[in-house]
């Protein structure tokens, strides 16, 4: 058992540590460009075969583009003021001239297959951390390649050989201290993570081996699907309590860090003084447990993965459910027609569920197809797939209690709301349900708690405000006006533009308890500091119905010389405030 697994430590107690394991981290810087890249230079081959379609993010200017954000930006997309974050529209301003890519996670991850192979030509154990990041333990491929500067060679040189792509590679006690070593490629000495990691900023926590389960909403907690942290989220909240290195947060004291921010904070705690969460305590079932299936029709295109997939994550989370075990770390092995065996190890923070085993085995197997097509090993197609629970420990290690919802503050609240409603009625008590829309007070609607949620109105919504979201969002929306430097209203234009720059905000009407505690009371003028563009939303503009709105964002100067960033929407030339953020 590898003592760099993670797993999801107590609630109730602090994270307990162990010795931090030399590790090896092997990465491609910005991976989902590459990916993305790759992709776009096959497709334009196959298009036209005889032309040369090489793209040199280097030297040209290249942008991938997320749900309609720049995640990524090649060196000379940079250059030119396109920076991750904008969003298509401020990107393309900023840099016309660039190519613009859309991310495939799934072809991400498919793809990275090529490089875990090249890494398993020098060294065996090798764990998927996610695209584009491989950890695994040092002391063994170290002692058999000469030392650790020898093993650093051999594996760049491995996959720069094999895939034509340039890795990094970092090695130093732990993995969050490899991950950090990697880009500049330093090997750190044993026992100097600590020092190794102080002086870094605190942002380097977005890059923690957390795991796709800790921090991401998208992907919840099979233990705690009701509560996500984000680490992005997590990360600006230390910024704004003065935590700016990692060296800052290392200094705290462990107790009041799992006190104040519960165990997931906990943990980063624990990588930012060098350390390591120790694993679960393990289990070795009398019988191991294996789930596999023998495919009828053999698998040979990637869209037959999604078929297979969950009845057999179904049989493996069955089989685990009878025990009482949960599994965080996963072996896939494939078999082929001519007898040959394939196998991938993936590991996870906390339990796996099924539908991360569904994730993996989907993944897994583009990999293996996708390297053949690409000119790797040419296997047969695969007839057999197994999974192979590495790290099962007992499912109440996961378990929530201070923090989840089988805490004791969870019950009594539970109780306080049943004996409110018993009192006053079921709407007495209500709770958010999220049913998409394009304004924020169409996004969220009120239900009476325990009552059957409204159906979620999919997308996609045009116009639609992009994350973050204001905190405060009003549901009767206070009324204002916009004024410019003489003095004259400021409107939306039927371009979209705007009439005149903002320069004053006026409040007309008294407004909300939050308005008047941040000091815009009915008769007061803020000036205004800052403002963004406007975005113009259409509303059913193809009946006679139709609305036309516009939102601005505007940072503005509260009565006590604070700056406040405020929401304001634009409807038949009238403006009013919709939101304020934090």
């Amino acid at each position: 058992m590898s003592t760099t697994a993670r797993a999801a430590p107590r609630a109730s107690t602090l994270a307990t540590t162990s010795a931090a394991t030399r590790t090896v981290a092997v990465t491609v810087p910005d991976w989902p460009l590459v990916a993305a890249l790759d992709r776009h230079q096959r497709r334009l081959s196959e298009e036209a075969p005889g032309e040369d379609p090489a793209v040199d993010p280097a030297v040209d200017p290249v942008l991938l583009l997320d749900q309609h954000r720049v995640t990524h930006a090649s060196a000379a997309a940079r250059e030119t003021g396109a920076l991750p974050g904008m969003t298509r529209r401020a990107a393309r301003t900023a840099c016309p001239e660039a190519l613009v890519l859309e991310a495939d996670r799934e072809h991400e991850s498919a793809l990275f297959e090529l490089v875990a192979a090249a890494v398993d030509t020098i060294a065996a154990g090798v764990d998927v951390l996610r695209p584009g990041v491989l950890l695994m333990s040092a002391r063994g491929p170290a002692r058999h390649q000469g030392g650790e500067e020898a093993l650093a060679e051999r594996l760049l040189d491995a996959v720069a050989e094999l895939t034509g792509w340039d890795a990094a590679v970092g090695i130093a006690d732990g993995p969050f201290a490899a991950l950090l070593a990697s880009p500049p490629g330093r090997v750190v000495r044993p026992g100097r993570s600590a020092d190794y990691l102080a002086p870094h900023p605190i942002t380097s926590l977005r890059s923690a081996p957390v795991g796709p389960g800790w921090g991401h909403r998208g992907q919840p907690s099979a233990t705690r699907p009701e509560r996500r942290l984000d680490l992005a989220e997590t990360v600006d909240l230390l910024q704004r309590l003065g935590i700016t290195t990692l060296g800052d947060l290392a200094t705290l004291p462990s107790s009041a860090v799992a006190d104040r921010f519960g165990p997931d904070i906990a943990t980063l705690h624990l990588l930012a003084r060098g350390e390591e969460p120790a694993p679960p305590a393990a289990h070795h079932p009398t019988q191991p447990i294996l789930a596999e299936t023998t495919l009828e029709t053999p698998l040979v295109r990637t869209d037959q993965a999604a078929f297979i997939a969950r009845p057999l994550a179904e049989q493996l989370h069955a089989m685990l459910l009878e025990r009482g075990l949960v599994c965080t770390r996963l072996r896939i092995v494939a078999r082929t027609e001519g007898g040959e065996e394939m196998e991938r190890t993936w590991r996870h923070d906390g339990a796996l569920s099924v539908a991360d085993v569904v994730d993996r085995i989907r993944w897994q197997c583009d990999g293996w197809i996708t390297r053949a097509k690409l000119g790797g090993p040419t296997t047969g197609a695969i007839t057999r797939i197994g999974l192979h629970p590495l790290q099962l420990a007992p499912a109440g290690e996961g378990a929530p209690a201070l923090w989840g919802s089988a805490g004791e503050a969870a019950v009594r609240a539970s109780r306080a709301f049943a004996r409110a409603q018993g009192l006053a009625g079921e709407d007495a008590v209500q709770v958010p349900a999220l049913v998409g829309g394009r304004l924020l007070a169409d996004e969220v609607t009120l239900v009476p708690w325990r009552s059957e949620k409204p159906a979620r109105r999919e997308g996609p919504w045009p116009g639609s405000l992009p994350r973050p979201v204001p905190a405060t969002v009003f549901r009767e929306l206070p009324p204002v006006v916009l004024e410019d430097a003489a003095g004259g209203p400021v409107v939306v234009t039927a371009r979209g533009l705007l009439s005149a720059s903002p320069a004053r905000l006026l409040v007309t009407a008294p407004g909300t308890p939050a308005l008047q505690r941040l000091g815009l009371r009915a008769g007061s003028a803020h000036p205004v500091l800052a403002h963004g563009a406007p975005t113009v939303i259409d509303e059913r503009w193809w009946t006679p119905g139709g609305t036309r709105s516009a939102r601005l964002q505007l940072v503005v100067r509260s009565a006590g010389a604070e700056e406040l960033a405020v929401l304001a929407l634009s409807r038949t030339g009238s403006w009013m405030l919709e939101g304020l953020y934090d």
